[in-house]
C-alpha cells in the first residue's frame, strides 16, 4: 500500500512538465520566440548577414597568413679580416717588362718623408674600375701625402666621382665623348654646356682650411668672343673668362683663387671643359675614368687640346686600365686593339718623357645569360694576352688584375667575401684590395730598384707602329706565398676592421645632396644642386676602325670608405 501511494505521488510531481511539453493547448498557442532563434530572412536581410560573414572569412584568412614564418633573409656578404685582406694583398704580381724611367718614379716612392717637397704625380686612365676613384682614392693613400687635384672634369656624370671634390652646379648639360655624337672633345672627354646665360657651378675642395689656396687654368669654349664665364673666388677676387676666337677650345692662364670658388656663364652655349688646380711641389692622382671606356675613346679627343692639358701636368707615373668594354664582343681583332692602344702609349710617352708606364689588366669579363647565370666572354683571354704582349713591346710596368683574384680565391670567394660582383665589376671594396696590392708592389720594386745604381731617364722618342723591339727580360715582383718568408715587405696601414665586419651601407662620399646620383643612384633625379647632370641618351657611334662593339655597362653604386 505504501509503495502505491509513493508512486501516485511521483506522477503527480512529474505531470506539470509533461504536460508543458505534450499538451495539446500548448500548439494552439503562439509562444514567444527565443531570443537565439533563428527567423527565415528576407533576400536583402540575408545579402546583409552574409556581408558581415564574407568579410569575418577574409579577417581569418588574413590571420592565417599573418602567422605563416617569413621567409629568412639571405645574410648579407662580410668582409673578410682586415688579416685575411692583407694577406691577399700580397698574392698580386707587378711586372717590369723593362720600364726604363722606373728608377726615376722609384726615387719618388722610396723617400716618402721627401714626397711633399718633390710631388708625386700619378694619372690613370680607364673605364668603370677608374670612375669610382676607389683606386685612384687608395694610390693617393698609400704612395703621397696627397695636396691638390691636376686635373678634374668640369662636372662628373652619374656614378662618377673624385673623393678630394664637391661640385653644385644648376643649368649645365653634360655632353659625354662616350656616348655623344661627334664633337671636339678635350682630356677625358667631358664636357659642361651652359643651357642658359647665368648656369652655374661651385666647386670645393675637400682639404683642410689652410690648404686652400691653388693656381688654377680653366679649359673652355664660347661661342663668341664676349666674355664666357666670370669666376669668383671666397676671398671676394672676382676674374672674367673671354675667348680670344670663337667657338675654339681655349685654357686659361693660371690664376691664382681661395676655394671654394664659383663659376657663372655669361652666354649660352658657353663650355667648360676642365680644370687644371695645382700648386707647387703638389702631389697628386689624376682620376681619368670614364664608364664604358674603351682603349680607343682618345681617338675622340681633340688632339691637340688634350695633348696640351695633360702635356702640363708633369706626371711621374700614367695607370692605363682599358679592355673590358673591348672584351664584350665575341671576336675581336688584336691586332687592331694594339695598335689603337699602342697609339696612345706612345703619345704618353712624348708628352711625358719621365713618366713610367703600367698596364693594369682588366679582371673577367663576365656577360649575363637570359637565364640569369653568368659566362666569361668568348674574347676576354684574347683582350687579356694581348694588353699583356702590349705591356711587353712597350716596355712597360704589368699588373694582372684577374690574377690576384684566382691567386687569392677565384671569382665566387671574392664574391662571396663581398669583394667583386657578378660580372666585371668589383665592389668597392675589391677595387680597394686591388689598389693596396698595386701600391705594396710598387713599393717593392721601387726598393729593389734603389738598390741598384740609377739610370737617368730619358725622353721616349716615337716609335713606328710596324716595329716592335724585343721586350727585355722581365723583373717579377711577387711577394711569396708564406707572409712569413717577406719580413721585408711593408703592409698597407688601411683603416682596418679587427674581425669579420659587416658590410656597411652606401653612402654619400663627397657631398649630402644629390651629388654624383651617390645616395639614390637614379641617374633621373633632378640635379640643380648636385654633381649629377643627366647625360645625353643617344648611343655612341663607334670610331671608324673601331676594334669593339659597344659596351654594356652596369652602374655601380658610389661611396666612400
Amino acid at each position: 500500500m505504501r509503495k502505491f501511494l509513493l508512486f501516485c505521488l511521483l506522477c503527480v510531481c512529474a505531470s506539470p512538465s509533461i504536460t508543458l511539453a505534450s499538451s495539446p493547448s500548448s500548439k494552439n498557442t503562439p509562444s514567444k520566440p527565443s531570443p537565439q532563434a533563428a527567423t527565415k530572412p528576407t533576400p536583402n536581410a540575408k545579402a546583409t548577414q552574409d556581408k558581415p560573414q564574407a568579410k569575418a572569412s577574409t579577417t581569418q584568412s588574413k590571420s592565417t597568413k599573418s602567422h605563416k614564418k617569413p621567409k629568412a633573409k639571405k645574410p648579407a656578404p662580410k668582409l673578410p679580416a682586415q688579416s685575411v685582406l692583407d694577406s691577399m694583398a700580397k698574392k698580386g704580381e707587378l711586372i717590369d717588362f723593362g720600364e726604363d724611367n722606373f728608377s726615376h718614379l722609384a726615387s719618388k716612392l722610396t723617400q716618402a718623408h721627401k714626397a711633399k717637397d718633390q710631388g708625386l704625380r700619378i694619372a690613370v686612365f680607364g673605364d668603370s674600375h677608374i670612375a669610382g676613384d676607389y683606386i685612384p682614392r687608395v694610390l693617393r693613400d698609400r704612395l703621397m701625402e696627397v695636396d691638390s687635384i691636376g686635373f678634374v672634369y668640369p662636372i662628373f656624370p652619374p656614378f662618377h666621382q673624385n673623393l678630394l671634390t664637391h661640385y653644385q652646379h644648376k643649368g649645365f648639360e653634360l655632353i659625354n665623348s662616350r656616348k655623344d655624337g661627334a664633337r671636339s672633345y678635350p682630356l677625358g672627354g667631358i664636357i659642361a654646356r651652359a643651357k642658359q646665360e647665368g648656369a652655374s657651378i661651385k666647386l670645393s675642395l675637400n682639404f683642410p682650411k689652410d690648404n686652400q689656396d691653388f693656381s688654377v687654368r680653366f679649359v673652355f669654349k664660347a661661342p663668341s668672343t664676349l666674355g664666357a664665364f666670370v669666376v669668383k673666388d671666397s676671398s671676394g677676387k672676382s676674374k672674367r673668362l673671354g675667348a680670344k676666337s670663337a667657338d675654339q677650345w681655349e685654357i686659361s692662364p693660371p690664376i691664382a683663387l681661395h676655394f671654394p670658388i664659383h663659376i657663372e656663364s655669361l652666354l649660352p652655349n658657353a663650355l667648360l671643359g676642365g680644370y687644371i688646380i695645382t700648386q707647387k711641389g703638389d702631389s697628386y692622382v689624376v682620376n681619368l675614368g670614364i664608364n664604358g671606356a674603351r682603349s680607343d675613346l682618345y681617338q675622340k679627343w681633340e688632339q691637340g687640346l688634350w695633348q696640351e692639358e695633360l702635356g702640363g701636368l708633369d706626371c711621374d707615373l700614367i695607370i692605363i686600365s682599358y679592355g673590358s668594354n673591348d672584351a664584350i664582343s665575341p671576336t675581336i681583332n688584336t691586332k687592331l686593339y694594339k695598335q689603337n692602344f699602342a697609339t696612345f702609349i706612345r703619345t704618353l710617352r712624348k708628352l711625358q718623357p719621365k713618366a713610367s708606364i703600367l698596364l693594369l689588366g682588366a679582371p673577367q669579363v663576365r656577360l649575363k645569360q637570359k637565364s640569369g647565370s653568368y659566362v666569361q666572354s668568348k674574347s676576354y683571354e684574347s683582350v687579356r694576352n694581348a694588353t699583356k704582349d702590349l705591356a711587353k713591346d712597350e716596355k712597360s710596368l704589368y699588373f694582372d688584375m684577374q690574377e690576384l683574384i684566382d691567386e687569392s680565391g677565384g671569382k665566387q670567394k671574392w664574391i662571396a667575401q663581398a669583394l667583386s660582383k657578378q660580372d666585371v665589376h668589383l665592389t668597392p671594396y675589391g677595387y680597394k684590395l686591388v689598389a693596396e696590392s698595386l701600391a705594396l708592389h710598387l713599393k717593392e720594386l721601387a726598393q729593389k730598384h734603389a738598390k741598384k745604381p740609377s739610370k737617368k731617364a730619358k725622353p721616349q722618342e716615337s716609335k713606328p707602329l710596324e716595329s716592335t723591339n724585343a721586350p727585355k727580360e722581365a723583373t717579377q715582383t711577387q711577394a711569396p706565398k708564406n707572409a712569413q718568408e717577406s719580413p721585408n715587405t711593408k703592409e698597407p696601414t688601411a683603416t682596418p676592421p679587427q674581425e669579420s665586419q659587416q658590410l656597411p651601407p652606401p653612402q654619400d662620399p663627397a657631398q649630402k645632396s644629390n651629388a654624383l646620383d651617390s645616395s639614390a643612384l637614379d641617374p633621373s633625379s633632378p640635379s640643380s644642386t648636385a654633381q649629377h647632370t643627366e647625360p645625353a641618351t643617344h648611343s655612341l657611334p663607334l670610331p671608324a676602325e673601331s676594334s669593339a662593339p659597344q659596351e654594356i655597362w652596369q652602374d655601380l653604386e658610389l661611396k666612400d670608405f
